[in-house]
């Protein structure tokens, strides 16, 4: 039996998700896309209104999506770049980084923080009035550090440079709320920690953000059933399992170097001469984790190879303690 342990890159879907997405197809099947989604019309509604619970927002200002990166470089592009600065956390995500060099504005990477008593005053120093956005992610998506969003929210910035959080790694595995954090935009993919249908995320868009861009929130995701789907695992979204715990306190027990790391994400270093070794034993055991590449996913970062490879596994509420322990013994033998 397959040991899934890769929810940072895509969650398995609930049963019932699956369930919902398949009873609208067949829907569609008997009686056609276009009837089967006027009798879906009243559950339409309520999945923007379950996206905008998760999130502590509003429906009206929560829109659906495909995938994080949509609104992301929809609202980004949007932005009066000439003359102006984009500050960047250190563990943004690469495709970001690159997209905002690709408009021409001039990116700086922030310092490093220290996450265990983050000093935000070089942060504050460099925001001055050219600084048009400030873009973070809540979870970085390596080794899971969750970024002090709500303090950053909190730092004095011009009146329309805007606050964009990456929620791709925190949906459905730590709590969110717009409010709390102070950001403009927010958005985030749903098919990770929330368990929904590949294909599906969703966003959240402040006023300021709103005046800036000339961007509304919108139902972007237009496929009823991935929609429907979407919803059930919004509503049921929230239990990760909690044995990431176990698997990194059993991995560093055995003298195993695992990477600092605050949520589900449990990332350790492979010296190079034994990693084909490891992913050969892992194939064998049929244990799916993740060999990130920090130079593509966060560039920016001091996260680099040249110590060993990375792997990264991500437990969720479907895997069980008998399949962490069977992890950990295949990497520590």
């Amino acid at each position: 039996m397959v040991v899934y342990l890769n929810a940072c890159g895509h969650g398995l879907s609930d049963p019932a998700v699956l369930q919902r997405m398949t009873a609208h197809l067949t829907r569609e099947v008997e009686v056609g896309e276009v009837r089967a989604a006027v009798e879906a019309a009243d559950e339409r509604a309520t999945v923007r209104e379950a996206a905008a619970r998760l999130i502590g927002g509003t429906s009206e200002q929560t829109g659906l999506c495909s995938t994080t990166g949509d609104p992301w470089r929809a609202s980004t592009a949007r932005i009066p770049m000439a003359g102006k600065r984009v500050l960047v956390a250190p563990h943004e995500w690469g495709d970001n980084i690159a997209h905002l060099r690709a408009l021409g504005g001039q990116v700086e990477i922030l310092p490093p923080l220290d996450f265990d008593a983050p000093d935000f005053g070089a942060w504050q120093a460099r925001i001055d009035e050219d600084v048009a956005a400030i873009c973070v992610p809540m979870v970085t998506s390596v080794t899971g550090l969750r970024y002090p969003v709500e303090a950053i929210g909190a730092l004095a910035r011009p009146e329309n440079c805007l606050f964009i959080v990456d929620a791709a790694q925190a949906l459905g595995q730590v709590p969110v709320d717009v409010g709390a954090i102070g950001c403009d935009l927010l958005c985030g993919t749903t098919r990770k920690w929330v368990r929904a249908p590949h294909g599906t995320g969703l966003y959240w868009i402040g006023e300021r953000a709103e005046a800036v861009t000339g961007l509304t929130a919108a139902e972007a995701l237009t496929n009823m059933a991935l929609r429907s789907a979407q919803g059930v695992a919004l509503s049921r979204a929230g239990a990760t399992g909690g044995l990431s715990p176990m698997l990194r306190d059993g991995l560093q027990a055995k003298g195993v170097k695992v990477l600092p790391g605050s949520t589900g994400a449990v990332t350790i270093r492979v010296a190079d001469d034994r990693a084909a070794a490891l992913r050969g034993a892992m194939a064998k055991a049929e244990i799916v984790g993740k060999w990130p590449d920090p130079m593509q996913d966060e560039p920016a970062s001091n996260l680099t190879l040249e110590d060993g490879a990375l792997l990264r596994l991500s437990p969720h509420i479907y895997n069980t303690e008998d399949e962490i322990a069977q992890t950990i013994a295949v990497i520590t033998r």
